[in-house]
């Protein structure tokens, strides 16, 4: 499954209609962040079981804002709407797919 880009007008609709959804908080101007790119491509079409989407915080600072994110990339991970585990900077492919799976196991 693609992953899933969305802004200020689709991000909560997106959280209500998914129960598990991983959102990549990012901005074109981040390195790091397109390091990270290739690695959530590749699990969200590993993990069908979770919607994966990216938010790109240079066009609106109010949701990441709501979720205190302060550093791009930032993962948060969302269980029916609500944020249970973060992941802040680039993070090896190994460790975020140890998340990942850790997050599926406590369904």
């Amino acid at each position: 499954m693609a992953v899933i880009e969305v802004d200020s007008k689709n991000f909560d609709s997106v959280l209500r209609e998914n129960k598990n959804v991983v959102v990549e908080f990012w901005a074109d101007w981040c390195a790091p962040c397109k390091k990270l790119k290739p690695i959530i491509d590749k699990l969200a079409n590993e993990f069908s079981e979770i919607v994966f989407v990216r938010f790109n915080v240079a066009e609106d600072s109010e949701i990441p804002k709501r979720y205190g994110v302060s550093a791009v990339p930032t993962l948060i991970f969302f269980r029916n709407s609500k944020p249970v585990d973060v992941i802040i900077g680039v993070t090896p492919e190994n460790k975020i797919k140890r998340k990942v799976r850790e997050f599926l196991e406590i369904l």
